[in-house]
């Protein structure tokens, strides 16, 4: 389903944020496991969209889209951590 088709359904960016942060939970953890098999270009590929997702995250306002300083695109909220 198109992105903009789901966010007519949902009505509200909350939904929508939310499906996103459970997308970039999901491209995190493919990432880590790719960067731990020392996966170059799948991690590259990876770091894209992650990058992509916590950008249009951030855009619809969910707070702690971050990343760690040390090139690791993991925000609070999407880690699961809390502050």
């Amino acid at each position: 389903m198109a992105l903009d088709t789901l966010e007519k359904n949902t009505g509200e960016n909350g939904d929508i944020a939310h499906e996103l942060v459970s997308i970039a939970r999901l491209v995190t953890y493919a990432r880590n496991s790719a960067k731990e098999l020392e996966l170059e270009f799948p991690t590259y590929c990876l770091d894209l969209a992650l990058g992509s997702l916590v950008e249009e995250i951030s855009k619809r306002g969910v707070d702690g889209a971050e990343g760690t300083g040390e090139g690791d695109y993991v925000p609070s909220f999407i880690s699961g951590a809390s502050h």
